[in-house]
């Protein structure tokens, strides 16, 4: 169990005057875990902790035999104390047993305040300063910068050097781990919402047919939303995505050149043409809409169905005519990058038909988030009905939470 005490005094200011430490090469200033007390050595931050707030980080770490993962664990569980208690400052005595479950609790992997300097210095601290502690630890998982056989300062520099390093990519492998746990709630998160439905509603439809009832909106709908010329005309009327598209194929005619690409939701088959123009050997275009008919009517009419093939269907269930492809292009992105709801697609033809070494374009993508305000928005949208021509219509209004965002362009 852990101990905390409390002083009105605080702690002395003089605790952090050590004169004789220099260090030009130190990282950033490490913040005392208690107070906002800053240091540039880890060995002054915990003689400052001990003195002025009665806790042995040094001694209670070797007692305990804590490990590098346990010693960071306890750091940032003192740290979310502190962010918790605004008189956590004040703290005169702490103390653990090591049956503390936050010790063995991963959550406390991750740093309670960003970019926390002292995490990375945990392994780097002086044997002389911690030998009279080292010794008491059962063992051979005592931790020390000192490697035997190095004894110039300059050969424990690096090796200082090369574990706060190797710390730092532990903490980067553990971030990536996160982001990756996250993408994948993200993809479930898409099938739960899109692709679910829209199955669901398409099972449906059969026994509402039967009944006579109207069938339900399912996946045709979707599919046949992207039929009509109008939705196509919007897309290729925007110059940035259509003409970045077209720059990047025909600037890199080298890496197209006797290829065989794959197009995934090919609409009018505009990037298909592209990538035939720039020299592909062979194109692919799959659609599952109805518009596939008029861009097969297009490559004839370019004299380009000698290198473009179209097929008609959902890219999770066909077979191409080839088995595996050089590039992949599609032009999945729609507002806030993803709501056309294509990027599953894309990934599946990925997985299923891309050879290795193999070109997915666009391959990354990002969104950048800002809060704006707007008065003359929230006149126009928001609170159009408050003042009509000089009258009230507030009946008018909708209370219903938005089913959709409002799309807009900020010039």
């Amino acid at each position: 169990m852990s101990v905390i005490s409390y002083s009105e005094s605080g702690w002395d200011t003089q605790d952090d005057r050590w004169d004789d430490w220099e260090d030009e090469e130190m990282n950033a200033p490490m913040t005392c875990l208690f107070c906002t007390q800053q240091f540039q050595s880890p060995i002054i931050l915990f003689r400052h902790v001990k003195q002025a707030h009665g806790f042995d980080f040094l001694k209670t770490r070797a007692a305990l035999d804590l490990d590098f993962y346990q010693s960071m664990r306890t750091v940032n569980y003192i740290r979310t104390l502190g962010l918790s208690d605004p008189n956590f400052a004040n703290v005169s005595g702490f103390s653990i047993d090591g049956s503390e479950a936050f010790l063995n609790d991963d959550a406390y992997l991750k740093p309670a305040i960003p970019d926390d300097s002292l995490l990375y210095a945990l392994d780097e601290l002086d044997l002389d300063d911690t030998a009279s502690v080292a010794s008491s630890r059962v063992g051979s998982l005592a931790r020390t910068p000192q490697i035997e056989g190095l004894e110039s300062p300059k050969e424990r520099e690096l090796m200082a050097r090369i574990r706060a390093l190797e710390q730092q990519l532990g903490l980067r492998e553990r971030d990536m781990k996160f982001a990756t746990e996250q993408f994948d709630e993200y993809r479930q998160m898409v099938k739960r919402q899109f692709y679910d439905t829209i199955d669901a509603t398409a099972a449906a439809a059969p026994s509402a047919a039967a009944n006579g009832d109207a069938a339900p909106e399912g996946s045709d709908y979707y599919f046949n939303s992207y039929a009509g010329n109008d939705i196509h005309m919007q897309m290729l009327q925007d110059k940035v995505r259509t003409e970045g598209y077209r720059d990047f194929i025909y600037n890199n005619r080298d890496i197209f050149q006797g290829k065989v690409v794959l197009d995934v939701g090919c609409g009018t088959g505009i990037l298909s043409m592209f990538a035939a123009r720039a020299g592909a050997a062979r194109v692919i275009a799959v659609d599952n809409s109805d518009i596939i008919h008029k861009a097969r009517a297009n490559v004839i009419e370019n004299k380009l169905d000698g290198v473009i093939t179209l097929v008609k269907g959902r890219i999770e269930e066909l077979e191409l005519p080839v088995d595996q492809v050089d590039i992949i292009i599609s032009e999945w992105m729609g507002y806030f990058l993803l709501f056309e709801a294509m990027l599953d697609s894309v990934l599946v033809a990925r997985d299923r038909f891309l050879a290795p070494g193999g070109l997915l374009a666009p391959s990354a993508s990002y969104i950048y988030l800002t809060a704006i305000n707007d008065d003359e928005y929230m006149k126009d949208r928001a609170n159009y009905w408050d003042d009509v021509y000089g009258f009230k219509m507030s009946a008018m209004k909708d209370t219903r939470p938005a089913k959709e965002a409002d799309v807009d362009v900020i010039p």
